[in-house]
């Protein structure tokens, strides 16, 4: 089955369906749909992960700064793909993503 999310960048009006699904092989295939160029040479460059890239951060092809450096530095794609690997493997609950519907990042302008 299928894990699909979608990241909604607000600051620059761009959305990104990402599509991760299990291989017969323990891999993962990565699909990303976007209407940034930026992320679409991403996507190009990110259509198959390991295990090991959704569970260690270090070393992650997710996050290899070769493989994302056409994205900007606070693009929230990356995280989307580590969130639909998550549900692909049970490592996050599908029935808890839907009731959660979405996380936040929100951009507080501070005067002090």
């Amino acid at each position: 089955m299928t894990s699909k999310v979608t990241v909604k960048m607000n600051t620059c009006n761009k959305t990104h369906r990402i599509s991760v699904s299990m291989r017969d092989d323990g891999n993962l295939d990565v699909k990303i749909v976007s209407d940034c160029p930026n992320v679409q040479e991403y996507a190009k460059r990110l259509t198959e992960i390991t295990m090991d890239d959704v569970t260690n951060f270090s070393g992650s092809k997710v996050v290899d700064p070769v493989c994302r450096e056409t994205l900007s530095v606070p693009c929230l794609v990356p995280i989307g793909v580590f969130d639909a690997a998550w549900m692909e493997l049970g490592l996050l609950s599908k029935s808890l993503g839907k009731k959660a519907h979405s996380n936040e990042v929100i951009l507080d302008e501070n005067d002090d």
